[in-house]
């Protein structure tokens, strides 16, 4: 059986996004504090384009956050450089744990921001 999302295929998309790990990241950070500061806005004055800005930045923040994460965790297998023949079997293991979470929590920011859409 072929399947789509396995640990070999993310560690290939990883690779050729490994250059904007970091500024994936720094972009969540910054994005985060914005949201706090626009956070803090709201509390003064709710003009309800600035309540949906502050929306879209803290969804776009996690999913800037899950992107550098899952950079982060399939740049590099464990499996590829291990050499005893249990312990591979075992990072394997924990590989397509890792590739499964990741194909759930990957879309889940963008969902969660159009049932956002959907609801208010």
């Amino acid at each position: 059986m072929k399947y789509r999302f396995t640990p070999e295929s993310f560690n290939n998309i990883a690779i050729t996004l490994s250059t904007y790990r970091w500024t994936l990241l720094a972009w969540s950070a910054f994005a985060f504090v914005l949201f706090l500061l626009l956070n803090e806005q709201i509390n003064y004055s709710t003009p309800s384009t600035l309540v949906w800005l502050a929306i879209f930045i803290l969804f776009a923040a996690l999913q800037a956050l899950v992107v550098a994460s899952f950079i982060f965790f399939f740049q590099t297998l464990a499996s590829n450089k291990a050499e005893n023949k249990s312990l591979i079997k075992f990072y394997q293991t924990i590989e397509w744990c890792e590739a499964i979470i990741f194909t759930i929590i990957f879309p889940l920011p963008m969902l969660l921001f159009f049932y956002a859409l959907i609801i208010i």
